[in-house]
């Protein structure tokens, strides 16, 4: 069903949203983060829907977006309710592994918060651009979600889930991808490199044999052949 309405435009910090003039939880009998297919004006956009209680919801709307609009207080607006948004991994042209990971060459990340596409592009053989692009992930720091779609995309086998046990990590897989604590002036909550065949690739400070364990919050597995 298609839910069309006059949305107010609100800017809250550096996000803007279109505010549902409706309450979505009595309308659409639904809850929680909705993903649904927008269109405000005539630009259409895949999102969620983010609650604010009450049954309110505001439609999230990207800068590549906002800069296409007019500047007005309100614009037209609809959405409907999809059952899961579109994932990258779902158009992937390759039916088996992007290369043999093998090897691995330093790509660093040109701006703070990019190391997960760095990291991709360590993996892929890719360059950061072309990761980027293929993610529409420029600016901002790629969500393990988002990071793990994008192995799947590139066909790369990996363990089902992220590995939290501390009592692991004295003993790496050859291979994995390491979510780790940030640096302390960081205003990023995470930061992501490589380890494989015992030396860590970090996007922000080059590669080493050694690394505090201790910094380490999850590693992924993924597997080489």
């Amino acid at each position: 069903m298609l839910y069309t309405f006059e949305g107010s435009y609100l800017k809250e910090g550096n996000r803007h949203f279109i505010k549902i003039p409706f309450n979505v939880w009595d309308i659409c009998e639904q809850k929680g983060n909705i993903p649904v297919k927008a269109t405000i004006e005539q630009i259409t956009f895949e999102c969620k829907l983010i609650p604010k209680g009450q049954g309110d919801y505001y439609i999230p709307i990207a800068k590549k977006n906002l800069e296409q609009l007019p500047v007005k207080s309100s614009y037209t607006s609809s959405f409907e309710i999809i059952h899961q948004l579109s994932r990258i991994n779902h158009n992937s042209p390759y039916t088996e592994p992007i290369r043999k990971i093998d090897t691995i060459e330093l790509v660093l990340q040109p701006a703070a918060g990019l190391c997960g596409q760095a990291c991709l592009a360590m993996l892929s053989g890719l360059s950061i651009e072309e990761i980027i692009t293929i993610m529409n992930a420029k600016k901002w720091q790629a969500s393990l979600s988002k990071i793990i779609e994008t192995l799947d995309y590139f066909k790369f086998a990996h363990a089902d889930k992220m590995i939290y046990q501390k009592e692991r990590f004295s003993q790496l897989p050859n291979l994995c991808l390491l979510n780790t604590k940030a640096d302390r002036d960081s205003s990023k909550p995470s930061h992501l490199l490589l380890h494989f065949n015992g030396k860590y690739y970090d996007p922000a400070s080059g590669v080493r044999t050694n690394y505090d364990k201790s910094r380490i919050i999850s590693y992924l597995e993924i597997f080489s052949t």
